[in-house]
């Protein structure tokens, strides 16, 4: 064999293991990940993690879809961007937190 054919062998190895590696990356990294927003985390973003994923929530099982439509329909003629907004402004340091900033 010559040492030409032995570097095209190993290169080609390499190649495949590198293709095989970045695979399993996508796979194994693609999974979701389910964790609650942080203290410092905005209101939005502690109401859409504790709604998040679809079915984990009694309080609204469509997740952010449904809270969504709930804008829609208790400020009809408001954009919903509008209302994202203000939510995202405060930072009240937890989901329970925002919820009483907001009764």
């Amino acid at each position: 064999m010559t040492r030409s054919s032995k570097f095209g062998r190993r290169f080609a190895t390499l190649v495949v293991l590198v293709m095989v590696i970045g695979a399993a990356m996508t796979i194994v990294g693609g999974t979701a990940a389910f964790a609650e927003a942080g203290g410092p985390a905005a209101c939005m973003g502690h109401e859409a993690s504790a709604i998040s994923p679809p079915g984990s929530s009694d309080e609204l099982p469509g997740a952010m879809p449904s809270l969504i439509a709930f804008f829609q329909q208790a400020f009809p003629g408001t954009p919903v961007g509008a209302i994202v907004s203000q939510i995202a402004k405060v930072h009240a340091g937890s989901h329970e937190a925002c919820d009483e900033a907001f009764e």
